[in-house]
């Protein structure tokens, strides 16, 4: 394949080479995997893989990918010299991978003994990870605190039926419209499901205005923070969503917000028009508008990620990932040396911070102490 991929084909083989690190390659997709990895996005991502190093070897059952990937290498790389050198450095990196994409053999199978030694004396306690955790306020100024132990139908609030199970906040619209605010603290989310039926996944420290009713004209709230959307179809009423100087105005559609800082948002089905100023711009799957920038060929699994349970990181730098476990675990972050490598990372986000660290520290290239919620990265 010597033509240039297009960003959805390089997202593509991405997917590919992770299953095949996994063993989890079909056999009907092999020759497409090979192809691309002769392209020169294929060379850049074998190179980048090989680039990231661990400190230990995993044993047992991961040896068989190890295998595979000798395999691959025999049949890619021909001058001896090049093989030898590559090969030594290269397990490592695709065991990084195996951590960071797959998650498959967790910390590498490091020996408890070695990993407990190496992290005493730096981690004085752990942190617990986020839970379903926020705080809803009425149109009549009340504030209910809602928790993974509040269920039931919660208030009435002037003919709105609102009630809370399993991580959910519901509605069920009768008579005018009252604005209620939700908005979660660090170390907390909500999902959240409007009168109308659009769902609403609300990242810690985050928030959202929004109506109890949707009687008539368009379907408007107001975000901060990060929410991901599921918008229920109306052809007669436009939903808006209002983050910071922007305004996305949608019929029916999935889609993520992230105004942390700068809004970054990004299309998963459906169709999107986003508004700034007298700027406009359409958005179609898989883009993403960065400020009024637009960007193709986006990862929807990395951005989507918090939304799944996961933490994912596609050569991200130590400092983003530092902004979203700070914002998770309600930890405070200082550095005491620059930390210039990129990281890859699938990581579950129901573990302590602990666990999530130790993962980052099998790469060799960081590490970490905790002393109550402060996290201080070092190399």
């Amino acid at each position: 394949m010597s033509d240039k991929l297009t960003q959805e084909q390089e997202h593509r083989l991405r997917q590919l080479f992770d299953a095949y690190l996994s063993g989890e390659l079909r056999a009907e997709d092999k020759d497409e995997l090979t192809k691309g990895l002769e392209s020169p996005e294929g060379e850049a991502l074998v190179k980048n893989v090989m680039e990231r190093r661990v400190e230990e070897e995993p044993t047992g059952e991961s040896l068989k990918v190890k295998a595979a990937i000798d395999q691959w290498l025999d049949q890619r790389v021909v001058a001896p010299a090049p093989v030898r050198s590559i090969r030594k450095i290269w397990w490592g990196a695709a065991a990084a991978v195996l951590i960071g994409l797959v998650g498959a053999f967790v910390y590498l199978q490091l020996t408890p003994q070695k990993t407990a030694t190496a992290t005493a004396g730096r981690y004085k306690n752990d942190l617990d990870p986020g839970r379903d955790k926020a705080v809803l306020r009425l149109s009549d100024g009340r504030k209910i605190e809602l928790n993974e132990k509040v269920s039931g139908n919660i208030s009435n609030q002037e003919g709105a039926h609102i009630s809370e199970d399993s991580g959910w906040l519901r509605y069920a619209a009768s008579g005018e419209a009252h604005y209620n605010d939700l908005s979660t603290p660090v170390g907390a989310q909500i999902r959240l499901q409007l009168a109308d039926g659009t769902k609403v996944w609300l990242d810690a420290s985050s928030s959202i205005h929004y109506p109890t009713a949707f009687p008539s004209g368009n379907r408007e709230v107001t975000i901060t923070g990060q929410a991901y959307f599921e918008i229920a179809p109306n052809a007669h009423q436009a939903f808006i969503v209002h983050a910071k100087d922007q305004t996305i105005r949608v019929l029916g559609t999935h889609f993520n917000v992230n105004a942390y800082e700068i809004v970054r948002t990004t299309l998963e089905q459906g169709s999107v028009l986003v508004s700034q100023g007298d700027q406009q711009l359409k958005l179609a799957p898989g883009q993403q508008i960065e400020g009024m920038t637009l960007r193709s060929g986006v990862d929807l699994d990395e951005v989507l990620a918090w939304k799944n349970g996961e933490f994912r990181f596609n050569g991200a730098p130590i400092r983003v990932i530092m902004d979203q476990l700070a914002r998770w675990y309600g930890a405070q972050v200082r550095y005491k040396d620059d930390i210039k490598e990129e990281f890859v990372a699938k990581i579950p986000r129901n573990v302590p911070i602990s666990k999530v660290l130790k993962y980052l520290e099998a790469t060799g290239q960081v590490k970490f102490t905790v002393d109550g919620t402060i996290i201080t990265v070092m190399k």
